[in-house]
């Protein structure tokens, strides 16, 4: 469940499913009461999956988003009931709804591109750095961005801003808009994001965050005064990594302030989960005018937080062990938001501010977790390199019996494990199998210092953080085969899976996902390698032997584990030649390995790629580990 939105007497919810039928995820707009969570009703018309869903500020109609026939559509509905209306028909997809702060307008985005009138296939030009990116595949070169205006009562579209690059608006009023863009879109060495207000009277943009003009800044919300905008963004002090924090400029003085310092936290969601569908992405959010509310990702949890901008007081809202996935406000004292678990999906629940009595409204996974051996992993800490404190969650089997355990290392790496639900590693556990789970430097919610820990170290102390990790998992459970252990990830996690391949033979099996195994190749064939390979290593094209150091490749006639080489056809990110260079190179090595590649498949496969591929994915896994298991078991008797 996601994007929970009330107007005071239901609560109005983005649903999401996997269709068995159609292979593909669908997604609906439901509702329940607000005081019971009772009389479950469906608002979105069967045969569209919604997107994004919003409520207007006078809370009699709802707008959202939604695929109907290959194109994504704009509608709106009045809470009153009623059927909902269609508003766009075009074969430009809508993106970005937003409700002008009186209601009567709805804004909406659309991306214009020229089509191909030639019948025969025709070239694809490319002259730029970032020409691709994972999920959309080459980029157009003449796109046309621009923002429309609905206007409620007359049902007038109007275009009211246009442009060559690409923006997003995040908030509107009868006098303009705020929105962010990128600040120099010409310079492709420059990454830096402003958030700005365009007046509708004519004259000039105003870049809101001049202050910092090499942060990045987004998701920009108005105070009721229409003066005050809340931010959600970094300094980029260091590229990539610099933590994200909540933001207050101010229109008329011009004047940035970084809300979240000095308190060394994380403002966002970094939490590493496979079960989370169509989240707001809303991270900062006005609960009055002297109160903000801040989504935080802290040591594995995510957790709303309330900050007074008078006394500077900072005090939770929602906490404990657990992540808060999504949440809006529905007046000054109450909060309707979704939550997960290490053992429960997803949650709607509503918070009473005043007493902080939290009441649980609907859990539409509540069978299926009643009906299968969910585990909540047991919380672990350990020294890792140079004796850094490191954090890990065991998640054991039903047997206690002798077993096989998987190292799983997440993604990022500037992500982290947590108290969220994790599909892959239950299924897992499901399957017999015990799972480590640990954050080794490098990773989220544990501060800045942590964070850029791994920078120019890539295999250095996040290696040893794992292998002590590993040994520390052995020593907490002692029913775990150190002969029975495995190995995998994905992205970061497939990196590593590939360094841990090539540096030790502990592992009896290993499956690399959508990896890395060559960062000199990877640095021209990625959507993001140009850039992200001197941000995480220091180095680049100009010293092509120190990005060779760093390539498991480098070290392929080390490799004796079996190893399970798995990715997708479509991915970008880590181009389906960095799974295929790693398999020849293990071959020519005479290491025990396989090469499977998905089709219609990017670098979210896991996540949200085709369902059927998804769950033959799991299915190669778990029979790869138990193949070679099996044969190490034998050679040990």
């Amino acid at each position: 469940m996601a994007q929970p939105v009330s107007d005071g007497h239901r609560v109005y919810y983005v649903q999401s499913r996997l269709d068995q039928s159609s292979n593909s995820s669908q997604a609906a707009i439901l509702s329940v009461r607000l005081s019971d969570g009772a009389d479950q009703r469906q608002w979105s018309p069967v045969g569209v999956s919604v997107n994004q869903l919003t409520l207007s500020p006078n809370r009699d109609c709802l707008a959202f988003s939604g695929v109907i026939h290959d194109h994504v559509q704009l509608f709106i509905m009045p809470t009153s009931g009623g059927a909902a209306v269609q508003v766009t028909h075009g074969e430009s997809d809508v993106h970005d709804i937003v409700w002008s702060a009186d209601g009567q307008a709805l804004y909406f985005q659309t991306t214009r591109v020229p089509k191909a009138s030639a019948k025969l296939p025709t070239v694809r030009v490319v002259d730029r750095l970032r020409y691709q990116l994972n999920g959309q595949g080459i980029l157009p070169r003449q796109a046309t961005y621009q923002c429309i205006r609905y206007q409620c009562s007359t049902k007038d579209q109007t275009v009211v801003m246009e442009r060559d690059h690409a923006f997003t608006v995040t908030a509107a009023t009868t006098q303009g808009l705020v929105y962010d863009a990128e600040r120099l879109p010409d310079d492709e060495h420059d990454f830096s994001a402003g958030v700005y207000w365009h007046p509708f009277t004519g004259g000039a943009d105003q870049l809101l965050t001049r202050d910092l003009p090499a942060g990045a800044f987004s998701a920009g919300r108005l105070a009721a005064d229409g003066q005050r905008v809340l931010l959600w963004g970094q300094d980029n002090h260091v590229p990539n990594v610099s933590q994200f924090h909540a933001w207050l400029a101010d229109r008329s003085t011009g004047h940035l302030v970084d809300l979240t310092a000095p308190r060394d936290v994380e403002v966002g969601d970094m939490l590493a989960l496979d079960s989370q569908q169509r989240q707001s992405g809303c991270y900062v959010a006005w609960l009055d005018a002297q109160t903000v509310l801040t989504l935080e990702n802290t040591r594995g949890r995510l957790e709303l937080m309330r900050q007074d901008l008078t006394t500077h007081q900072v005090t939770p809202v929602l906490s404990g062990d657990r992540a808060i996935t999504d949440f809006s406000m529905v007046d000054a004292h109450t909060v309707v938001f979704t939550e997960s678990t290490m053992t429960s999906v997803s949650r709607l629940k509503v918070v009473d501010l005043t007493t902080g009595t939290e009441r649980a409204l609907i859990n539409p996974n509540a069978t299926y977790e009643a009906r299968r051996h969910l585990v909540a992993g047991q919380r672990f800490t350990f020294k890792g390199a140079a004796d850094w404190p490191i954090e890990g969650w065991y998640f054991a089997p039903a047997t206690r019996e002798r077993h096989p355990a998987v190292l799983y290392v997440h993604g990022g790496p500037q992500v982290d494990f947590g108290y969220g639900f994790y599909h892959e590693l239950q299924y897992l556990v499901g399957q017999g199998y015990g799972v480590i789970a640990i954050n080794p430097r490098g990773g989220n919610s544990y501060g800045q210092s942590f964070e850029e820990a791994v920078i120019g170290h890539y295999g250095e102390g996040d290696y040893e953080d794992l292998m002590l990790g590993t040994d520390a998992a052995l020593a907490l459970d002692p029913t775990i085969d150190p002969h029975q252990l495995c190995v995998t990830g994905g992205s970061y996690g497939g990196f590593m899976t590939n360094w841990i391949e090539t540096h030790t033979s502990r592992f009896a099996a290993a499956v690399t996902q959508r990896s890395i195994s060559d960062w000199i190749s990877f640095y021209g064939t990625s959507d993001i390698g140009y850039f992200f390979t001197p941000w995480e290593l220091k180095q680049d094209l100009h010293d092509s032997q120190a990005l060779w150091k760093f390539s498991p490749l480098a070290y392929v006639d080390q490799a004796t584990t079996p190893i399970l080489i798995l990715h997708g056809e479509d991915d970008l990110r880590c181009p389906t030649s960095q799974g295929q260079e790693f398999y020849v190179g293990l071959k020519n090595a005479g290491v025990t390995t396989q090469l499977v590649l998905f089709p219609q498949s990017n670098h979210e496969l896991s996540r949200s790629g085709l369902p059927n591929l998804r769950i033959e994915r799991l299915k190669r896994i778990t029979g790869w580990f138990h193949q070679h298991l099996t044969t190490t078991k034998e050679s040990i008797k």
